[in-house]
């Protein structure tokens, strides 16, 4: 999504596919489009759901749970807010990390600005791993401040101050391309005081305890 102003001062914003270059909306004056956001959320959700039912099968809407549903302003003034609405995929009771559907919904004409689906893991190998955890999330927490400790940049007093804000069980995709079952823990420690509503995550499989991934960026 590119955003602009001509020279007179009027916001104009259009959306290009990233794989192809095609134009895939332009909201200017030509338009009635004056943000005000017409769309509520439940209207959103409701237009998200029936573009699903006409795009994918009944099998793969059995198998995709709301995940989130986000509102973000526009970053040209005048122009319409857009939902950012993400399902995930379950497969054994369990949601896929990197697999469901994401759609933006126009909050003011609630039109679907961009739709993506993602149905890339392998059933049969989920089928072979062991959906019960070998380590309680407790265990993996204990384990990510193990880490925190020997991280000379983060060290023990931060690892000491970590607060738990959630934590699931997800099947994540290792860049070998090896799924595993893991432990989704986002947390904050008191370098995040003023900025709790953007933890930081670690993944640790739950059945060995390795640290998969860790999304940390702090001073």
């Amino acid at each position: 999504r590119v955003s602009s102003k001509t020279a007179n001062g009027r916001s104009i914003s259009a959306g290009i596919d990233a794989s192809n270059g095609d134009l895939l909306f332009v909201y200017d004056g030509s338009k009635k489009v004056r943000g005000n956001n017409n769309i509520n959320k439940d209207d959103a959700l409701t237009i998200a759901e029936k573009y699903i039912q006409s795009r994918v099968s009944a099998d793969m809407i059995n198998e995709i749970e709301l995940e989130d549903v986000n509102y973000k302003e526009s970053d040209a003034d005048g122009l319409p807010g857009t939902y950012f609405i993400s399902y995930a995929r379950i497969i054994r009771g369990i949601p896929s990390l990197s697999d469901g559907v994401i759609l933006r919904v126009n909050a003011e004409t609630g039109e679907i600005s961009s739709y993506n689906k993602r149905w890339s893991m392998s059933g049969e190998e989920i089928a072979l791993i062991d959906k019960e955890p070998s380590i309680t999330d407790e265990e993996a927490i204990k384990i990510l401040k193990e880490y925190m400790t020997s991280v000379p940049q983060i060290g023990e007093e931060k690892a000491n101050t970590v607060k738990v804000m959630s934590s699931n069980l997800v099947w994540k995709e290792n860049e070998d391309d090896k799924i595993h079952l893991a432990w989704w823990i986002k947390f904050v420690d008191s370098s995040f005081a003023e900025d709790e509503d953007h933890p930081a995550s670690v993944w640790i499989d739950a059945h060995s305890g390795e640290i998969l991934l860790i999304a940390y960026g702090r001073d």
